[in-house]
């Protein structure tokens, strides 16, 4: 994927090591070039200096053939006129804005821009938001051995019962359904369209991720 990530504040350059050490192509922009060094010696992406929401600034990084945005500067304001930049004028697939102040998340997912609010675990939660659409962190349980996953139904769950998660080593808690929620019983299967909220251990995280992969 070729990604592009504005603001290289600790957010930023994290996730910019992160997504370039998994083998994509990843071009960091920041106003201030002493920011990059943050990246350390060994990045292997680009660097653009200039403003997040500069138009001549984003075409320099390549925009234009992005497969996914993350706009993760200082500024609240930057960062959501820059997503809406990549979002509606370069028709960027994936888009995620990082906020400061979580009362604006609302008004901002309302605008359908995806956001992140925590400081702890920001760049961690982008980088799934970028790589992995269809599934959503929504709770660490305990010391994070047990997670809870938001995610659509991808298609070899069509049909199956919805108790039988990954050979039944997780748990359905929930099934929203055409807007509404329910809680699965046995002989419940799933259906397309359908969004389960998932209880497993961390360690079979790949095995859920590979199988949300097959919704992109």
């Amino acid at each position: 994927m070729k990604i592009i990530i504005v603001g290289c504040g600790r957010v930023g350059a994290e996730l910019a090591m992160s997504v370039s050490r998994s083998g994509h192509d990843v071009t960091v922009v920041d106003q201030s070039p002493g920011t990059f060094d943050r990246l350390g010696s060994d990045f292997k992406g680009r660097t653009v200096q200039g403003f997040a929401f500069d138009r001549d600034v984003l075409e320099r990084a390549g925009i234009e053939a992005a497969d996914a945005f993350a706009a993760t500067t200082s500024s609240d304001n930057a960062n959501i006129i820059a997503a809406k930049i990549a979002r509606d004028i370069f028709h960027v697939p994936n888009v995620v804005a990082r906020i400061y102040n979580p009362k604006r998340r609302e008004v901002y997912e309302r605008l359908g821009l995806q956001t992140v609010a925590s400081s702890t675990w920001g760049a961690q939660r982008i980088e799934q938001l970028l790589l992995h659409p269809g599934l959503a962190d929504v709770e660490m349980i305990g010391h994070g051995e047990v997670k809870l996953i938001e995610m659509q139904v991808p298609p070899s769950w069509v049909g199956q019962p919805a108790n039988r998660v990954i050979d039944g080593q997780a748990s359905v808690i929930a099934v929203t359904r055409a807007g509404r929620a329910f809680v699965p019983k046995d002989g419940d299967r799933f259906q397309a369209g359908d969004l389960a909220y998932v209880s497993l251990p961390a360690e079979l995280m790949p095995q859920l991720v590979e199988s949300a992969l097959q919704v992109q």
